[in-house]
């Protein structure tokens, strides 16, 4: 068993992943993961946190993607207007549509690549005539891995509950507030590791300050150090002195 496993396997009872909304928007929407067929493996994810992550990029995105194809068809139907006007009009209905920055293009449909999101962001009318017009009922072609593609910056978006906290070159750390568990992100946005904070043994567990307290533990976890991060993980009270012991043990 790897100290990731025990530390997993001794967690203090915390407020479970199933309880909060990740997991509501995920039970709400998995169906819609049969649209992706690489990705259908997803649906049967609920005792996986990081793939329930995973899949709500996707459903997310699909639901961008639809709400941006209603809102061009309607401003369309509206009548003539003028290019400038009608992204603005655009703009202002998807407002509040999450999100990744990259590059100055915002990519509202993280499975499909950034060219094609800038067409759905600036220049939408494309979207009325062929061959774009296809995109709104048959688009699987089209897409892309968007953790291959964007990589563990996606997880650094409005499409996603985690808070980036420190990253190497090629690994993103990212903390889970709800479930006070540090995430290990690699380039392909595939997780390296989880690390779940406060054992059972730890009586009164401290959850303020955590960016402060974990950020030891990250470092020494890039610096491939794994004594100093069981080190880290107790001078900054996130696990329990006899904790510290069975890690060492590991």
């Amino acid at each position: 068993m790897t100290i990731y496993e025990l530390l997993d396997r001794k967690q203090k009872y915390r407020r479970p992943f199933s309880s909060g909304e990740d997991f509501k928007y995920f039970i709400e929407n998995r169906e819609n993961l049969g649209k992706f067929r690489r990705f259908a493996n997803l649906y049967d994810s609920e005792e996986n946190e990081f793939d329930i992550m995973r899949a709500n990029i996707l459903l997310r995105g699909l639901e961008n993607k639809k709400l941006f194809e209603t809102e061009i068809e309607n401003i369309h139907n509206h009548g003539a207007i003028e290019h400038g006007s009608f992204v603005l009009t655009l703009k202002e209905r998807t407002i509040d549509q999450p999100y990744y920055e990259t590059n100055g293009i915002k990519v509202f449909i993280p499975f499909f690549s950034r060219t094609l999101n800038s067409i759905y962001v600036n220049e939408p009318e494309k979207l009325l005539v062929l061959p774009y017009s296809e995109l709104k009922n048959n688009f699987e072609e089209a897409c892309v891995d968007p953790f291959d593609t964007y990589g563990a910056e996606l997880f650094n978006s409005y499409f996603s509950s985690l808070v980036k906290i420190d990253q190497d070159k090629h690994v993103t750390a990212f903390f889970h507030y709800d479930t006070n568990t540090i995430y290990f992100i690699n380039d392909q946005g595939r997780l390296d590791a989880k690390l779940v904070l406060f054992d059972k043994y730890i009586k009164r567990p401290v959850f303020t300050h955590m960016m402060e307290r974990v950020s030891p533990v990250i470092k020494a976890y890039f610096n491939n150090d794994r004594k100093a991060m069981v080190d880290a993980l107790l001078e900054n009270n996130l696990i329990s002195p006899q904790m510290h012991g069975l890690l060492l043990e590991k």
